[in-house]
């Protein structure tokens, strides 16, 4: 009683009287009011523009217009019609969706011959190895082996003769009826499972994080060491350990654990991919078949209708749709267009309310491209210059063809190529075989390192027999994407001999017949300058040095115009700088200052070396000395449809180089060199055809020139007809390997006679 009693005493002396209590709720109320409106001040006043947005953005639901990307056009001269280079194609994929699907073995015997076809079967047998499914049956046979020695003893008495099994495996491969119940067996394991039970959380993994991830012992996560893989089976992992699963993977797969938890979770499966890219016939047939919980999904895709033709100038898209090289990366902005959207407003329940408020912003399709390019002679031209490189066993080479008079660019052929389609490809490995692979120093070489990744070869990996080596399919693997017409730069070594002769004519230092003593090799510095066959002439005209590629002679030239007007002219002829072609990735190449020239730099850019410049400039400058001394600046694109409105490209003059008599003298000299000189085997009957050939010498890691078979660099630049020329060709090898007789009248002439031949008569040239 006293504690109920002392507990009611305390209730009772803390009791206010109700004054007070009116009081303290009145100021309750009073500070909740004031808290409410200052509340309300800033979400109305301070945050309004925040939540306005936020609560538009809830309101109003939106959807993406995609733009179609613009093409790629080509013109044929001829017919004038347009080839598309490139385009967009929509092709379907199929997936299952496995809880609506409902007779998914049904599904999956009608599905199997559809999704692997006879076609695609036959060409499995033609390539097993890169085929989805594994073709080849294994068979054991067993041979019977006589042993006419006892085996062992028993009881002191020879064993009998004994009859060993030796397997062997011959392989043979499966037929069609039976692929196609393995493809539906698949097909149907696949989409009968419930839930996700593989989920990949590391691609490439080295040997010490699989190590690491196999001592943790998690339950559901696993390791394939044969393809370098960590991945994961939500179905094995309790529940009450998934946080505990994420968070000790996190920090050795570098990945946040809250995304390792999702993913990691289990869930129903909604989604089987089974193929894409299906043909719009296949389409059909899967349309028609009705199959529940089957589902046909269109997919957009960037095609290219003529494979490998002009990939270098048309480039290809990555994997996330962006350009990558050529037109593709140079206009990709222009190309891609501009997404547009619907607005629309909703209710609180995301459903939209068709009598509301709604706004669409359509999309605005990308600019379509056409080049200046002739598809049949880009066609020509890379059938030709294919085939050259592979005869002359080149690392590669580059051919380009412009209109001299307006800039216009008619074929840029590269080799080796790649399909844009397939541009993945270039970057595939194969196991070096030394039989039937032949494999040059400049080409990448690579071997496994003990963490199964591939890394380039050291020499001596190289010389090892015993180290497996690989090289890329295609020899050069990416380096192929590579536009070496405007990329790279090189030393041109003696087609650059015409254009210091048209400069020193030009500046009137000398005159076709102007002569010079070539009694022998000409030392300056610390060097030795010679001519190239080692041969002299004594008394020799300015015509009779173009003629003979003397590079005692150009020596002469170089002495008599000087560092700096030489100079002059060479940036007056656009190299050292952008020819501002619409191509990705053009080089300016280099030429130094000319007060860093020392004494035989002056001589040995006279005939091309120690200068280095791009085909395209090269080009450029021989169009001047065609089109009567007029650099014009290149280009490649025609016109551009923006929004059904064609916007054509104006030829542009950059700038007078030398004058018109000197142009026609250069060219009268130039033609005299293809008729009496070493670029003779340039010469086509009943043509005036002015060129030149080059030959220079490729500089190693050190500075110093190579030497040997594959170290230099042969050329041919020309134009025809020569008074009034309709093209101006540059035909060049890399490293050509065709014994000690390489240069540039024995491999870049005959292919600029050959194309030069093909051109005389698409374009009805006439005999002068």
């Amino acid at each position: 009683m006293r504690l109920n009693a002392t507990r009611t005493y305390h209730r009772a002396s803390k009791e206010p009287s109700s004054g007070l209590r009116i009081a303290s709720l009145m100021t309750v109320a009073t500070l909740f009011v004031i808290i409410i409106i200052g509340r309300l001040f800033q979400l109305q006043v301070l945050d309004y523009d925040h939540y306005s947005t936020v609560a538009t953005d809830q309101h109003f639901g939106s959807i993406t217009l995609p733009a179609r990307r613009g093409e790629v056009l080509v013109r044929d001269t001829h017919s004038g019609e347009l080839s598309k280079l490139a385009t967009n194609t929509t092709l379907n994929l199929v997936y299952v969706d496995p809880l609506v699907a409902e007779d998914k073995v049904e599904i999956a015997k009608n599905l199997s011959p559809l999704l692997f076809t006879r076609d695609e079967y036959d060409t499995c047998l033609e390539t097993p190895e890169e085929c989805r499914y594994e073709i080849e049956r294994e068979e054991e046979i067993e041979e019977i082996v006589e042993s006419s020695d006892p085996l062992w003893v028993i009881d002191g008495a020879p064993s009998p003769t004994i009859h060993a099994a030796a397997e062997t495996k011959v392989n043979e491969f499966k037929g069609y009826g039976e692929m196609i119940d393995e493809v539906a067996a698949s097909i149907l394991r696949k989409i009968s499972k419930a839930e996700i039970d593989f989920v990949v959380l590391s691609r490439d993994a080295d040997p010490d994080l699989m190590a690491e991830v196999i001592n943790l012992r998690l339950p559901g996560i696993f390791v394939d060491r044969e393809r370098f893989m960590i991945y994961g089976d939500p179905t094995l992992i309790p529940e009450t350990r998934i946080k505990d699963v994420a968070r000790e993977l996190a920090p050795l797969l570098e990945t946040a654990s809250s995304d390792l938890e999702k993913n990691l979770s289990r869930r129903k499966v909604r989604y089987v991919f089974l193929k894409n890219k299906i043909e719009p016939e296949v389409s059909r047939k899967i349309t028609e078949l009705d199959m529940k919980g089957v589902v046909l999904l269109p997919e957009h895709w960037r095609y290219y209708p003529e494979d490998q033709l002009a990939s270098h100038l048309v480039g290809f898209l990555n994997r996330d749709g962006i350009g990558q090289y050529g037109i593709e990366g140079y206009f990709n902005v222009e190309l891609e267009g501009k997404k547009g959207t619907i607005y629309a407003e909703s209710d609180p329940f995301g459903r939209q309310i068709t009598v509301g408020e709604s706004e669409i912003v359509n999309a605005v399709d990308g600019d379509t491209i056409v080049l200046t390019i002739d598809r049949i002679v880009q066609q020509k031209v890379e059938e030709v210059l294919s085939r050259a490189v592979e005869d002359y066993r080149a690392d590669s080479g580059q051919v380009i063809i412009m209109d001299p008079f307006t800039g216009a660019i008619t074929a840029m052929a590269n080799f080796p190529t790649f399909d844009p389609n397939s541009f993945g490809e270039s970057f595939a490995l194969k196991e070096f075989d030394p039989e039937e692979d032949e494999v040059f120093d400049t080409n990448p070489v690579f071997v496994r390192n003990e963490k199964g990744k591939y890394i380039p070869a050291t020499e001596e990996d190289l010389e090892n027999e015993e180290v497996t080596k690989f090289i890329y399919e295609n020899k050069f693997g990416p380096a192929v994407f590579k536009n070496k017409a405007v990329s790279e730069f090189y030393e041109p070594g003696s087609v650059f001999k015409t254009i210091v002769m048209a400069i020193a004519l030009d500046a009137n230092e000398v005159t076709p017949e102007t002569t010079f003593e070539d009694d022998g090799p000409l030392k300056i510095d610390e060097f030795e300058i010679k001519n190239s066959d080692g041969v002299y002439h004594g008394e020799a005209t300015m015509t009779e040095v173009l003629e003979q590629s003397l590079n005692t002679g150009m020596s002469f030239v170089a002495k008599l115009l000087g560092k700096r007007l030489m100079h002059k002219y060479i940036t007056d002829f656009g190299f050292g700088e952008y020819t501002n072609i619409n191509l990705e990735g053009e080089s300016k190449g280099r030429v130094d200052y000319y007060k860093k020239w020392s004494k035989a730099q002056l001589l040995t850019t006279s005939f091309g070396q120690g200068i280095v410049v791009t085909p395209l400039q090269m080009i450029t400058a021989w169009a001047a000395l065609a089109n009567g001394g007029k650099l014009m600046e290149p280009y490649i694109v025609d016109s551009v449809i923006k929004e059904g409105q064609m916007i054509e490209t104006e030829p542009q003059v950059v700038q007078r180089v030398i004058s018109e008599e000197t142009a026609s003298i250069i060219t009268s000299m130039s033609v005299s060199a293809v008729r009496r000189g070493v670029a003779r085997p340039a010469e086509i009957p009943g043509q005036l055809i002015a060129g030149k050939t080059g030959t220079s010498q490729v500089a190693g890691n050190d500075g110093k020139y190579l030497t040997g078979e594959g170290s230099t660099i042969t050329s041919f630049a020309g134009y025809l007809p020569a008074l009034n020329p309709k093209f101006v060709m540059l035909v060049k090898f890399d490293r050509p390997r065709i014994g000690e007789n390489t240069w540039g009248s024995t491999t870049a002439a005959p292919v600029f006679k050959e194309i030069s031949e093909f051109l005389i008569d698409y374009y009805n040239i006439q005999p002068q």
